[in-house]
């Protein structure tokens, strides 16, 4: 039986949103990013800025996983940066606002050194869902198109697999 997939995502650099694209592409899916982009100049401190821009991100998240109709899917993709060898805050809020009782749950995550424990503590903050795997992509921002995409081809061939 054919399941009906959805890819959703959290990217800030980009590199999560290469691997997402080509994840919806691979497997013929829709395909939700999560913020929008990043407009904001300031003249704030860093730390400021820093703070300002999740509370704005953590709104857009908010607003966007209100309008998705998870009862279409079956399997739900779930991607975004490694953060202090964790997920993002935003792929966190998914975990506590978003309806995915009963879905399959994969978790992708791209990163440039140790992506810590961020699959396990994923699969422990999961409530309702049923989690299938995770896929970790290292160092995207300095692949080719083609490399990403054979990246992406090996993990879902060895999800499939299992």
């Amino acid at each position: 039986m054919l399941k009906n997939n959805l890819v959703i995502y959290h990217s800030v650099q980009g590199n999560t949103e290469r691997v997402a694209k080509i994840i919806s592409e691979e497997l013929n899916c829709d395909l939700i990013k999560i913020n929008e982009k990043d407009n904001m100049k300031s003249n704030l401190p860093v730390a400021s800025t820093k703070i300002i821009r999740q509370l704005v991100q953590n709104n857009q998240f908010k607003n966007r996983i209100e309008e998705i109709v998870f009862s279409q899917y079956d399997r739900i993709y779930i991607g975004g940066p490694c953060w202090a060898y964790t997920y993002s805050p935003a792929v966190g809020q998914f975990l506590k606002e978003a309806d995915y009782k009963d879905k399959e749950i994969v978790f992708f995550i791209t990163h440039g050194g140790d992506f810590g424990k961020s699959f396990e503590k994923f699969k422990a903050a999961m409530t309702g869902g049923k989690f299938i795997g995770g896929m970790e992509f290292y160092m995207v921002n300095k692949m080719q198109e083609h490399e990403v995409r054979n990246q992406v081809e090996i993990q879902l061939n060895k999800l499939n697999s299992l």
